[in-house]
């Protein structure tokens, strides 16, 4: 028997072998219907990548040189660089072929350093589903997955497509000519920002629409033929296409990050006094490999950061325990870091921060909408005082009340006491 999923493969099968014609079953795509099953739990598939308040980037390459990994390796460490931290969550999906040719090992080694920077890696097995049902945009390449998310129709970027590599006549190939290309040597954010903006899910709907001739029918197809060859009498139960698991995934959140701060000082709200600050923010992580450091930005790091040279670059330091004397601690972590300009404690009440010259701020953050990622975080407070510090402005006339603003999160600040940081040793 020859199963395929869409009667236009039945025709394709004509004209090579026709003598295998009558073997063929058009049983549709068990994979995509569970897919297409699995659409339901999009935001639960979100929530485990850590995507809520995100846009969710999947990054997919199937096997060998032409693959996108093949031909583009450092892809997604610039993805991961030039992506605003708070705005997107960037997840890879390699072909399990990758993973077996090279070994397990070799391919966490690979993509290491994207880990730290937050990106998640799915494993070769089960995720790459979720993954797509999550996604908002597709950056891929021949691959079978990138041709499932355009089937979904989340927008899809083609970062490589090797001439030759599918027959054009198939719907993979049909793909490669219709969809739009994400160009790796050129800026990246600016390209997605396009694509997203110019996505037409109806140009790619008459390749998209070759998947299956039977969407969501595939277990009833399969079952019947398998009963009939066997001659038995088939389960009186639906057979059904199940939902893929939610992943098992930890997102990392980087602990050192370069972020640029502006501070808007004509917000009409009066709740805020006329500040809010907006906050983008990089993982660091990708400097360490040639990428450019973004302009206008600071280093700043937290203290359980692993990478020990971090912490003597940073120019603001976050420590996350409320139970120590925040004051003591900052006075402390300013003289064994000459570097550091700020340094902050992040407290239940909100934010603890001293500057090196000698000002020491309490912040009573209401609560951000979110949290998550560092979303909403008290320790933006710093980020705010660093800025503030550097445009000159004397920190007693810092507002009382301000938002911060972190992609689409906000954490809103209901008062700032300013005093004295305590001699240093």
């Amino acid at each position: 028997m020859v199963v395929l999923s869409h009667e236009e493969q039945r025709d394709r099968l004509a004209l090579s072998c026709p003598e295998a014609v009558p073997a063929a079953l058009v049983a549709g795509d068990p994979c995509f219907d569970r897919v297409l099953a699995s659409r339901p739990l999009r935001d639960s598939y979100r929530r485990a990548f850590g995507a809520e308040g995100r846009r969710l980037v999947v990054v997919s390459s199937t096997w060998g040189r032409d693959g996108l990994f093949g031909r583009h390796p450092d892809l997604v460490r610039r993805l991961a660089a030039e992506l605003p931290l708070d705005d997107h969550r960037i997840v890879v999906a390699l072909h399990p072929n990758i993973w077996h040719g090279h070994s397990p090992w070799q391919v966490r080694s690979w993509l290491a350093d994207c880990e730290r920077a937050g990106v998640v890696v799915v494993p070769p097995d089960e995720g790459w589903r979720a993954a797509l049902v999550a996604a908002d945009l597709v950056v891929g390449d021949h691959g079978s997955v990138t041709f499932y998310g355009a089937a979904l129709g989340v927008p899809v970027a083609l970062a490589a497509f090797p001439d030759g590599a599918v027959d054009p006549a198939s719907p993979v190939g049909m793909l490669g000519a219709a969809a739009p290309a994400l160009e790796p040597t050129r800026p990246l954010l600016p390209q997605i920002e396009r694509l997203l903006a110019e996505h037409q899910p109806e140009r790619l709907a008459p390749v998209t629409s070759l998947t299956t001739s039977v969407p969501g029918g595939s277990a009833a197809v399969l079952r019947a033929a398998i009963y009939r060859t066997l001659d038995l009498p088939e389960p009186s139960s639906p057979a059904e296409s199940p939902a893929v698991p939610v992943p098992v995934v930890s997102p990392a959140e980087p602990k050192a990050v370069l972020v640029r701060t502006d501070l808007d000082l004509s917000a009409s709200d009066s709740s805020t006094d006329g500040l809010t600050a907006h906050v983008v923010r990089f993982p660091s992580e990708p400097i360490r490999h040639g990428v450019p450091v973004p302009e206008g930005t600071s280093l700043h790091v937290e203290t359980d950061e692993p990478f020990r040279r971090w912490l003597d670059l940073a120019e603001v330091l976050v420590h996350r325990d409320g139970g120590v004397d925040a004051q003591e601690w900052i006075t402390r972590a300013l003289v064994a870091h000459p570097g550091c300009v700020v340094a902050a404690v992040v407290t239940p009440e909100g934010c603890v921060a001293g500057t090196v010259d000698g000002d020491l701020v309490r912040f009573s953050v209401q609560g951000g909408q979110g949290g998550q990622g560092g979303q909403g975080d008290p320790a933006l407070c710093a980020a705010v005082l660093d800025e503030w510090r550097k445009a000159g402005r004397p920190i007693a006339t810092l507002p009382e009340r301000f938002s911060i603003r972190a992609g689409n999160q906000v954490t809103t600040v209901s008062a700032v006491e300013v005093g004295v940081l305590s001699e240093r040793h």
